[in-house]
């Protein structure tokens, strides 16, 4: 196998002038900064060459759109653009600088363009507001690049022994728990260290604004498994990321289900399609690959009642959880090809290496037939 497609190779990392500690507010500028911000080396694989250059954490998704998206958390590389106005820098992406009566600044990231006699600070996500400048609206710099955390460590899932971590992460040594060339990383190997498969619960006192996080698990002596890149999650107060291996939960984890989680959106989206099916078809067949149920009524968690008919099976509830990973899988199948079946579900819904038993495969069946069917 190999890639399709064009292969980009990052240039090697270096290091660039950051400020850490400054919200470059991917929103509205609601932060206000006290002075001049605190300013450190990061370690960055930048292409662009020239002085002037320096490096802030996007904080919040209003530029995730257009045909170059700026997620939460990226690395936004900027070049000075002291004394001009907002004429000089219409079009493009910019960090703006807005004064406040208390000598104090907020900051954001957005794009200039006019409207009429207005200046107005766009978002390049549609579903975000855009501002008008005021008469303090200052252009500090303008976008010459940006970086996902994502694209600085080695695939995940990788094992990377011990004097090889620091290589795959373009520092001249392994890291320790905490901050190195100006990322943070999390190291997972004791018990009871992860709250579910895909968060951990480390804590960081002093955590930046957009900071996402490196994971590396093990449970055993030997390498390191690469978890990936966590992001803050607000709502659990942990660092969440994509979801460790079977073995690793059983040996570090809390808790005993095999699952991954699901989002609220995901749910949300199960309990309206359930809904819907009720509707469509109470007291009606649905079949699908040979398979038939009908359709008796919802349940009291909002999951759809089904029986064999009269000389079938006995009435029983498919879950909003059955039917929200067949969700899943239905769109995974419509992105990348395939077939809607248990084992893609499975898959998807369980943590790589869970054995069959863990599992629970009776009704995921019965869900994909009320999906596709």
């Amino acid at each position: 196998m190999e890639p399709i497609g064009q292969v980009i190779e990052l240039p090697p990392p270096g290091r660039i002038t950051a400020f850490p500690t400054l919200r470059a507010a991917a929103g509205a500028a609601g932060i206000l900064v006290a002075g001049a911000p605190e300013a450190e080396e990061v370690v960055l694989p930048v292409r662009t060459r020239g002085n002037g250059l320096f490096a802030v954490r996007a904080a919040g998704d209003s530029m995730n759109g257009g045909t170059d998206p700026i997620r939460d958390g990226e690395w936004i590389v900027f070049r000075y653009s002291r004394g001009v106005g907002l004429g000089a820098v219409e079009g493009r992406v910019a960090l703006l600088q807005s004064g406040h009566a208390t000598g104090d600044s907020a900051y954001q990231v957005k794009r200039v363009v006019r409207d009429g006699r207005r200046w107005m600070l766009k978002s390049d996500n549609p579903s975000s507001p855009s501002f008008q400048a005021s008469a303090e609206t200052t252009p500090i710099a303008v976008l010459v690049e940006h970086i996902s955390p994502e694209a600085l460590g080695p695939a995940v899932g990788e094992r990377l022994s011990d004097g090889e971590i620091g290589k795959a992460f373009g520092l001249d040594s392994d890291p320790r728990p905490g901050r190195a060339g100006g990322h943070l990383f999390v190291f997972v190997e004791r018990p009871g260290s992860l709250d579910a498969p895909d968060r951990v619960k480390s804590r960081t006192l002093d955590r930046r604004p957009g900071e996402t996080a490196f994971v590396l698990s093990r449970h055993e002596p030997g390498p390191w498994r690469y978890c990936g890149v966590a992001r803050w999650d607000e709502q659990a107060a942990a660092w969440a990321f994509a979801a460790v291996d079977y073995a690793t939960w059983r040996a570090v984890g809390a808790g005993r289900s095999s699952s991954r989680r699901l989002t609220d959106e995901q749910l949300d989206r199960a309990r309206v399609f359930a809904s819907s099916v009720v509707e469509r078809h109470a007291g009606k067949w649905v079949e699908y690959a040979g398979k038939r149920c009908r359709v008796v009524s919802s349940s009291e968690q909002g999951g759809v009642r089904i029986d064999g008919g009269r000389d079938g099976f006995a009435e029983r509830t498919v879950s909003l959880t059955d039917i929200a990973w067949v969700l899943v899988a239905r769109d995974e199948v419509a992105s990348a090809g395939g077939v809607l079946d248990e084992a893609r579900v499975n898959r998807l819904r369980y943590l790589e290496g869970t054995p069959k038993g863990a599992t629970r495969w009776i009704d995921t069946g019965w869900a994909i037939v009320l999906v596709a069917g």
